[in-house]
């Protein structure tokens, strides 16, 4: 039986023709429904940047499946054949999570480390890009008792260990109090204020490898040494973010949706439920359109908040805010700088450009452009009639 799997894992290694990353579809790193979810987290620390992943299979299978899990190295991400690192194979079942972590070197010139996983049983494939490279800021870590974090947002009030790098004692935590603002539309000359400009409200020191809970919410940034880009940051919230369910925090992403007058009869109900459902009526003009419309909304605020938080809610950055409007993208292509989300029904093309800073190295901004007005406005049209 061994024989035969190894035979079978050799079959697929070398029949499968070699793809460039930059031709892959990538639409499934933001597929709520797809069977592999992939979560990850680098740290550079003593020469080498670590990647630590978790793998989930949501598979509906009522068997396990079997998986082969292949990391390489490539130049670029147009090079078609990489240098195989390591391969290993593993079986989930359904809900079942492999967790593991691949160190690599990092050198003066960046290149790709790709990760690709296939099913052994369909062959198809998934594949995750990570660019390596030396000014890499991350440099530490948050961890929950023996497993370290993937998301960039902590709940309030619970404990958790803050890791810097290993030859640092103390550590440097900075509190932004800062609202920032959410994603103007696609059309808008305006882009907003340069965020990652701030100023903390309040900092204290901290011994490396300390555990604390944080009591108040906002934005923090730990770093081991002040004078360096480098750290990592990450949100405290109240409630059950990235999930929301108290009416105060529904206000907000309904900027997207709204007209001025509704925007603020909504925050002028201050929580109260009975003003906001009057204001929801109102757009929709029928209680189920609007129940309609309260599920699938909100459910795209969630996955964006999963997906596009870093030093702000998913929601209000532009990627969180197009996939919420426009949803999922039929395809989605990467090079080094860009994130290319494709609509097809739209025929629409949207472009984010890289603009990573010490609060997130992997931050998008959209290139905006006037010819994306009519199918904004005609897109809105069909949400406040809960067409979706």
């Amino acid at each position: 039986m061994k024989f035969k799997f190894t035979w079978i894992i050799l079959l697929i290694c070398f029949t499968v023709e070699a793809q460039s990353l930059a031709s892959e579809n990538l639409a499934h790193l933001y597929d709520p429904t797809d069977e592999i979810e992939v979560e990850w987290l680098m740290v550079k620390q003593s020469g080498k940047i670590t990647v630590n992943y978790a793998i989930t299979s949501t598979s509906n299978s009522a068997s396990d499946e079997m998986y082969l899990m292949e990391w390489e190295k490539r130049e670029s991400l147009s090079q078609r054949q990489g240098k195989t690192i390591q391969s290993d194979s593993m079986l989930l079942s359904s809900g079942g999570v492999r967790r593991g972590e691949l160190a690599v070197a990092y050198t003066n010139d960046p290149w790709i480390l790709f990760l690709k996983i296939t099913q052994i049983t369909t062959s198809k494939t998934w594949s995750f890009p990570f660019l390596i490279e030396k000014n890499y800021p991350v440099n530490g870590f948050v961890s929950q008792g023996d497993e370290k974090l993937f998301n960039p947002y902590l709940k309030i009030g619970q404990a958790y260990t803050f890791n810097g790098p290993t030859e640092k004692t103390q550590l440097y935590v900075y509190r932004y109090t800062q609202d920032f603002t959410s994603a103007y539309p696609p059309f808008s000359k305006n882009t907003g204020p340069a965020d990652p400009l701030l100023l903390p409200d309040s900092s204290f020191t901290i011994a490396n490898g300390s555990k604390l809970a944080l009591s108040r919410e906002g934005l923090y940034l730990v770093q081991a040494d002040t004078m360096a880009a480098e750290g990592y940051s990450f949100r405290v919230s109240s409630g059950s973010f990235p999930k929301y369910t108290r009416i105060q925090d529904l206000v907000e992403p309904l900027v997207f949706i709204c007209t001025k007058d509704e925007f603020s009869k909504l925050q002028q109900a201050n929580g109260d439920k009975v003003a906001f459902d009057q204001v929801i009526m109102g757009i929709t003009r029928d209680k189920d359109r609007a129940k309609r419309f309260m599920k699938s909304y909100y459910s795209r605020v969630e996955l964006a908040n999963k997906f596009f938080t870093s030093y702000k809610e998913g929601w209000k950055s532009d990627r969180g805010m197009i996939y919420i409007i426009f949803g999922l993208p039929d395809e989605i292509r990467k090079t080094s700088q860009n994130e290319i989300w494709y609509y097809k029904d739209s025929r629409t093309k949207f472009v984010f450009i890289k603009k990573g800073s010490v609060y997130d190295p992997d931050y998008y901004t959209l290139m905006r452009d006037d010819r994306f007005t009519q199918l904004w406005y005609n897109t809105i049209d069909l949400w406040r009639k809960s067409r979706f």
